[in-house]
């Protein structure tokens, strides 16, 4: 059985970016100048081995903050593209004083004490962020750090 996947906010929001219309990820502060098209490709490619996408209404919330950081029209579109993804992505509940409740949060947050609530035997962590990452395989997570993979 392959495990579900979650990637970490940054990744989401370069995903869905790249989903509503690859051109924009030159154009949304939230991921130009880091990203670009080739990043997006590679993350839709290693996406598209998941047995599904995991998410948290704390991963969900902070994306959403961060796609709607443009101008309309691109915002309309982009945040019609987060609607598709919500609805076919397995949203799993994370009560926040459970997250709050990990070692980690004071160091990490709350986003990302809520991926670490949830069961490593069920889900695999893509991220960007090092400290996400460590914390990840600490916790018994098969996390992958993408830094190297999409920078190197």
């Amino acid at each position: 059985m392959r495990k579900s996947v979650l990637i970490d906010t940054q990744l989401l929001v370069l995903l869905i970016v790249g989903l509503t219309n690859p051109g924009f990820i030159r154009r949304h502060k939230r991921v130009a100048p880091v990203y670009n098209e080739m990043h997006f490709n590679v993350l839709k490619g290693m996406l598209a081995q998941a047995s599904k996408l995991v998410c948290t209404a704390h991963v969900l919330t902070e994306t959403s903050n961060l796609l709607r950081q443009v101008a309309d029209p691109m915002r309309s579109e982009i945040m019609a593209t987060f609607k598709r993804f919500i609805d076919s992505a397995d949203e799993q509940r994370v009560q926040s004083a459970r997250a709050a409740g990990q070692p980690s949060f004071v160091r990490l947050g709350l986003t990302d004490a809520a991926i670490l609530s949830l069961d490593p035997a069920e889900v695999q962590v893509l991220t960007v962020d090092h400290d996400l990452h460590i914390a990840s395989l600490e916790k018994g997570f098969d996390a992958r750090n993408l830094t190297a993979l999409l920078f190197e």
